[in-house]
């Protein structure tokens, strides 16, 4: 008996650098446009005044589950929480001040499934050993992100400041489609093979879309850097793999097929620096 996974056909990449494009000049134009705003603004604390607006980020991320909406059938199988990571640039407008516009550009890897699932031996060729247990995992091409927060600053001590935030994400996610079939084979008759689970999915076709996002985080004041760390829920409005999976060809269960849908919401904890500026650019 022989078991061949087909491998994965990755999400497209079609204009992929123009997506890019997109989001670089989106951001800009946010800059340029909140720019006059926060310039009315009062200083509230000076010391933050002494760091650069612009902060590298990167941190972990961990992707909810996806969900499943059975058509029919009574076979099921395991979605899990995918890990995921986020790296990219922000830009403070009035880092020195009680409230502030930020935004930026976040690079993250999306993911597609992370699936486990169990398909019993009374199901499968005679000849087969056990039960088929198999999992799986697979994720999208980059994405690009562009944030666009409010941010509540309050100082907790000599150094230390508190931050809320919530505000609005837009992600360029090019369009395209994701197969993973599990097809048995019997070597004792080569002809004779059958697909018993598949899952056909795809991203929506628009490929820019958006998202809520809401929250808190903490920044330590250093001699040379500003260190920051947030922990940030992102929902997104809508989907960001939809399609169907299905069990089939099984020997004595009945066909199963249903919806397969995954919400891209997050949980993120990103740590950020901000290095001090030289006495010149204070």
């Amino acid at each position: 008996m022989r078991d061949k996974p087909k491998h994965v056909i990755p999400l497209s990449a079609t204009n992929y650098l123009y997506g890019f494009r997109i989001a670089m000049m989106s951001v800009v134009l946010i800059m340029a446009s909140l720019h006059p705003v926060c310039a009315q603004e009062q200083k509230v604390y000076a010391g933050l005044a002494e760091y650069s607006k612009w902060s590298f980020v990167a941190g972990p991320v961990l992707y909810n589950k996806a969900g499943i909406t059975p058509q029919y059938g009574n076979l099921t199988f395991e979605n899990r929480n995918m890990p995921g990571f986020n790296a990219g640039v922000m830009y403070d407008f009035n880092p020195d001040r009680k409230w502030s516009f930020q935004t930026g550009l976040l690079v993250a890897k999306e993911p597609i499934y992370s699936i486990r699932y169990k398909i019993e031996h009374h199901d499968l060729f005679e000849s087969y050993q056990g039960d088929l247990i198999d999992s799986y995992h697979s994720y999208a091409i980059y994405t690009f992100s562009f944030p666009l927060l409010l941010r509540l600053n309050v100082q907790t001590g000599d150094h230390s400041y508190a931050s809320f935030l919530t505000g609005l994400k837009a992600m360029y996610f090019p369009h395209g489609g994701s197969e993973y079939v599990y097809p048995i084979i019997d070597d004792e008759v080569l002809m004779q093979g059958f697909e018993v689970f598949g899952l056909m999915l795809e991203s929506p076709e628009n490929t820019m879309q958006g998202s809520f996002v809401i929250g808190t985080g903490y920044s330590l004041a250093r001699k040379k850097a500003l260190l920051k760390a947030s922990l940030i829920y992102v929902m997104n409005f809508q989907n960001t793999i939809t399609g169907e999976y299905q069990f089939a060809n099984l020997f004595t269960s009945p066909d199963t097929r249903g919806y397969y849908n995954l919400s891209g919401n997050y949980l993120s904890l990103l740590f950020a620096v901000s290095f001090k500026k030289k006495s010149d650019e204070r």
